[in-house]
């Protein structure tokens, strides 16, 4: 194997001496890998243990790799590529790295600033030749004075306060969700931007600044910001929860966010380089690796993101610059990063001053649940914040429910939570309508609509005044297309929301929007008429006796039919959370268009004179 040229450890000690007996082996127990205990496993034990594991999870390929004494020392594949094909995952399988591209970008970043090209503490925009809202990919922000003050600090610590990705936000925009600086939020976004400024400040495109700097140093040769046509002869599938094969995401643009190509035995190679220091002056290894933001939210993504954890015990993880940090203090700080998709997730966690580290990558998501076992198993390690991150253990009570209704019905999942009464989790425990509730977000997660309705009929026939109750079960019907049932589901979620504005304000707003189309309103032919016309990049079009609406800078242009829902307010069928209202002038002509949103944000579009 490649092995980088060997330097001081990440925080100032030196790595650990060889282990003798680690893959050379010894007769009476063959090639072992070290833990972060100093304790031995065989192999033989590793490979015997993995199996049972993938199984468990449902989990179709894993790829591993193990660093000891800062060397690679261990790869091979397990499961199949394919369950379809079947044909097995091997060493030079090629997997999405998908987020741990981030902290190959981040190693990039930090050897720019150690040559002086880029500072951690300058405002990204003042190494752009132009005001950045000029840029088409981010002309959302115009106007927006928050862009002067975010910094590469921001970025690689997720402090920017922008989204992790614009098309998460209700409106669909990019936009600043809290002053720069102020938290930990993760945000693809804040790295795609100083990728933009890396581009810029050195006239290169991301994928061959990477070569030149990491991947031809370092001999990685199945490593790439892109998808290369020598990959195609080898790579992993991705699946969904339930085994079944959903494609392969090629990515032919570099992003430093999440499109590197990748075998977990070279991304080991880069994490041991790191692991040693290779590439990056002193000073900097130990500010990649300091605490620059304290995570203080119960979990990295989703509502809980927004919840912050009890005081006291918002000091075990952070973020350095590029990674994630243990922060136990049990085997000196680790650096942790994870991947997501919809059908694919890796983990890796590295601990420098033992010189051990692991690196999992799985083609489902799946393999979020088998984590925790697989690094238990491989490393030994017990810290890595599994919590924070939301990886749930796959034998879990609630993942087997979620496989019981997605698999077998409703009814077999409510047998199988009716036995769990002997553990505390009975079917109308204190507790049981967060743990219904998590199995019915999740199948909606899922696309598995018609058991996610199942399940939430079931809860309010039981509970029948839980208003988000019925917003989740008219979630579940508008993905089924039956609308009436779904309008009628808000209706209810409107009654019992008396107590709480803020709902209720968004149950009328969906309420509205159904009734739209199965209902709307019928307006005179010269009022449409008087409607049709453009507005800047907005379009309004009478075909026959209704009014079609499009954008210029849609991502799908396609006019769509509107359907009013009062005298100068429509909506379209397949946009829950956008409406189009007309406007007249002083003289009474209508000369702008509203949109209106959700969310309260509204945005106007003056009438083209002509």
């Amino acid at each position: 194997m490649r092995h980088p040229p060997r330097a001081p450890g990440l925080f100032g000690l030196a790595l650990l001496t060889p282990a003798v007996a680690l893959l050379s082996g010894c007769i009476e127990t063959g090639p072992r890998i070290e833990r972060l205990d100093r304790s031995f496993v065989p192999v033989r034990e590793i490979e015997s243990g993995i199996p049972p594991i993938l199984e468990a999870a449902r989990l179709p390929g894993l790829q591993v790799a193990i660093i000891n004494d800062g060397l690679v020392v261990y790869t091979k594949g397990f499961g199949v590529k394919s369950v379809e094909t079947g044909h097995p995952i091997d060493e030079n399988t090629i997997f999405s790295a998908l987020s741990f591209s981030k902290t190959i970008f981040a190693h990039l970043v930090l050897q720019l600033v150690g040559e002086g090209r880029i500072d951690l503490d300058k405002p990204l925009v003042s190494y752009l030749p132009r005001p950045l809202h000029q840029y088409e990919f981010y002309k959302d922000l115009e106007g927006e004075n928050r862009t002067e003050t975010v910094t590469a600090r921001m970025a690689l610590s997720h402090t920017t306060g922008l989204p992790n990705w614009r098309w998460f936000t209700p409106e669909g925009k990019l936009r600043f969700i809290f002053e720069p600086g102020e938290r930990f939020s993760y945000s693809g976004e804040g790295i795609y931007l100083l990728q933009l400024v890396v581009e810029e400040i050195t006239g290169e495109g991301l994928e061959d600044l990477a070569r030149a700097r990491l991947f031809e140093p370092l001999e990685l040769e199945r490593t790439s910001f892109i998808s290369l046509p020598k990959f195609d002869d080898n790579y992993a599938m991705d699946h969904d929860r339930f085994l079944t094969p959903i494609g392969k995401d090629k990515r032919d643009e570099a992003n430093a966010a999440g499109s590197v190509q990748t075998t977990a035995g070279e991304f080991a190679e880069f994490l041991a380089a790191v692991m040693q220091g290779w590439g990056m002056q002193g000073a900097l290894r130990h500010e990649m690796s300091r605490r620059q933001v304290r995570i203080e939210h119960v979990r990295m993504f989703g509502p809980l993101s927004g919840k912050r954890v009890p005081d006291g015990e918002a000091t075990k993880a952070g973020w350095g610059l590029g990674w994630g940090l243990v922060e136990s203090g049990k085997y000196g700080r680790g650096l942790f990063h994870t991947g997501n998709d919809r059908g694919a997730a890796n983990y890796h966690v590295a601990y420098p001053d033992r010189g051990i580290a692991v690196v999992l990558f799985g083609n489902s998501q799946t393999l979020e649940a088998a984590a925790p076992a697989l690094t238990r198993l491989l490393i030994g390690d017990t810290d890595s914040p599994f919590g924070f991150l939301g990886y749930e253990p796959y034998d879990s009570a609630h993942r087997r429910l979620v496989e019981v209704v997605a698999s077998e019905g409703i009814e077999s999942g409510l047998q199988y939570a009716a036995s769990l009464s002997d553990k505390g989790i009975g079917l109308w425990h204190v507790d049981e309508w967060d743990f219904f509730d998590s199995a019915g977000r999740d199948l909606l997660g899922l696309r598995r609509f018609d058991e996610a309705a199942g399940l939430y009929r079931h809860l309010l026939d039981r509970a029948p005044a839980r208003p988000v109750g019925y917003e989740r079960l008219a979630e579940a019907y508008v993905a089924l297309e039956k609308y009436a049932e779904a309008h009628a589901a808000y209706a209810k979620a409107l009654v019992h929301a008396a107590t709480a504005p803020d709902e209720a304000r968004r149950y009328r707003w969906k309420a509205e929007w159904i009734d739209g189309f199965l209902n709307p309103r019928a307006l005179p032919a010269g009022t449409l008429r008087e409607y049709a016309g453009d507005y800047d990049a907005r379009h309004v079009e009478l075909r026959g006796e209704a009014l079609h609406y499009y954008r210029d800078d849609a991502d799908d242009p396609t006019p769509r039919r509107m359907f009013p829902i009062s005298n100068n307010t429509f909506v379209l069928k397949d946009y829950d959370s956008f409406r189009l209202r007309f406007e007249r002038g002083p003289g009474g002509a209508v000369d702008r268009v509203t949109g209106l949103y959700e969310n309260g944000r509204q945005d106007e579009s003056i009438r083209d004179p002509s």
